[in-house]
């Protein structure tokens, strides 16, 4: 009876330390992430403005391409990654409170540029590089 006992409290202490444990670890892994952002639309579709010419320290002219886009609540603090397939270059810009955004990429016009809003279930969209609404999706 004594030996009973004796393993009844072992096993009780055991299970003070451990079942809290597995609770935690359990229950840290399992389900969606509740508090990330859902974006069950498409972001509005920027603008690229007219495109600028530079002129680099080695004398190499680059062509740049100004990218707006509208507010939008659901862009709000997230960065977006703007990348130019063609070119093999981007660049990457952090949307405002507003979820809007302004930024520079470099590029001549029909350049595929993609975007990438990695923090919002990993949704992309290409454009295609030229002056105006980018309204179409690349070919």
């Amino acid at each position: 009876m004594r030996h009973s006992l004796r393993s009844r409290s072992i096993l009780r202490f055991i299970a003070t330390l451990v079942f809290p444990v597995l609770l935690t670890v359990g229950g840290s892994c399992n389900g969606p992430d509740v508090g990330s952002p859902y974006f069950p639309i498409p972001p509005p579709n920027p603008s690229f403005g007219p495109p600028t010419q530079a002129i680099d320290s080695d004398g190499v002219a680059h062509t740049y391409w100004k990218v707006t886009s509208p507010p939008s609540a659901e862009l709000s603090h997230v960065y977006v990654y703007l990348t130019n397939i063609d070119r093999g270059s981007g660049t990457i810009v952090l949307a405002a409170q507003d979820g809007s955004y302004t930024t520079l990429v470099e590029g001549q016009q029909g350049d595929r540029i993609v975007f990438d809003f990695g923090a919002l279930n990993n949704y992309t969209m290409c454009r295609p590089l030229r002056e105006g609404v980018a309204d179409t999706s690349c070919q």
